[in-house]
C-alpha cells in the first residue's frame, strides 16, 4: 500500500469509527505503530485530523464521504438550479464535455434535450443513466473501470487514462469541501486522480458547489481556485469566500 493510499484508509477508518488509536489503525492497515505515528502527524499538519493521546480524531471541518443516498437528497433544490444553470449559460452546440459522476453534475444530464450534437464523457454511473434515452442525439463515451461503490464511479488507471486521450472544451466538477488554502477537495483519492484527469483534457473547468461546501474541507485536492474557468454557487456562499474569487478574478456565477 502507498503512503497516500495508507493515509486514505485512515481517513476513512476514522470517519468510520469517529476516533482511533494509533494501536488499532496498526492492527487494522498491517504496518507499525511508528509508520501510523508518522502518518498521522503529517495529516495533522495538512488539516484533516486531530491528534490526542495515543489516537486521533478527524478535524471539526473535515467533511467525510457520505452515502449515495444521502447525496441524492442533500440540496436538492439548489443542485438542480445549478445543473440548469450550467446547461444554460456554459454549454453549447458542438461541444465535447466531460460530466464527472457526482449527484450536482449529473442532474445536468437532464437538461441537454435541446441539444442534438454533443459529445459527453463521463466516469458516473448516475451520469450515464440519465444520457441513455439521448444517446441517439449525441456521442455518449463512458470510460471503464473499477466501480466504487459509495460514489457510483469508475476509478483506477484504466479511468485515468481514457480522459488523458480525449481533448474538451469544458468539464464540470463539484467536491464535498473548498478553502482558499486547501481548493476544491474531495474525500477519495481515487475519484480525485480521476478528475485530475477530466481537468488536464479540458480547456475550462467549470465547478458547480452548493454554499454548504465552503469552509469545509476533504482529504485530497482536486482543483485548485486558480485553475479554475469559473464557479456556480447559491446566494448562501461567505462574503469572504466571494471576496477571494473576486479578487483572483475568478468568474462567480450565483444561482
Amino acid at each position: 500500500m502507498l503512503p497516500i493510499q495508507r493515509k486514505s484508509a485512515i481517513i476513512e477508518h476514522l470517519a468510520n469509527e469517529g476516533g482511533c488509536t494509533i494501536k488499532q489503525l496498526s492492527q487494522v492497515l498491517k504496518v507499525s505503530e511508528m509508520t501510523v505515528r508518522r502518518d498521522l502527524k503529517q495529516l495533522e499538519s495538512s488539516g484533516n485530523v486531530i491528534l490526542s493521546h495515543g489516537g486521533a480524531i478527524l478535524a471539526p471541518d473535515y467533511v467525510k464521504e457520505p452515502q449515495a443516498t444521502d447525496k441524492e437528497s442533500r440540496n436538492k433544490d439548489v443542485k438542480e438550479r445549478l445543473s440548469a444553470y450550467a446547461v444554460k449559460h456554459f454549454v453549447h452546440e458542438g461541444d465535447v464535455l466531460v460530466l464527472e459522476g457526482g449527484t450536482t453534475v449529473a442532474r445536468m444530464a437532464a437538461y441537454l434535450h435541446p441539444f442534438s450534437q454533443l459529445t459527453v464523457l463521463t466516469n458516473g454511473l448516475s451520469t450515464l443513466n440519465s444520457l441513455r434515452e439521448r444517446a441517439g442525439r449525441h456521442v455518449v463515451l463512458s470510460c471503464g473501470g473499477t466501480l466504487r461503490e459509495q460514489s457510483g464511479t469508475f476509478v483506477g488507471p484504466v479511468a485515468e487514462s481514457f480522459f488523458e486521450q480525449f481533448h474538451a472544451d469544458k468539464v464540470f466538477l463539484s467536491g464535498l469541501g473548498f478553502t482558499s488554502d486547501t481548493g476544491f477537495t474531495d474525500p477519495n483519492l481515487l475519484d480525485t486522480r480521476v478528475k485530475q484527469a477530466m481537468v488536464r483534457s479540458a480547456r475550462q473547468t467549470i465547478m458547480l458547489l452548493d454554499s454548504s461546501k465552503f469552509g469545509a474541507r476533504s482529504f485530497t485536492t482536486t482543483v485548485m481556485a486558480t485553475e479554475v474557468s469559473a464557479v456556480i454557487t447559491d446566494s448562501g456562499v461567505p462574503a469572504d469566500i466571494a471576496d477571494y474569487f473576486n479578487r483572483h478574478n475568478i468568474p462567480l456565477h450565483i444561482v
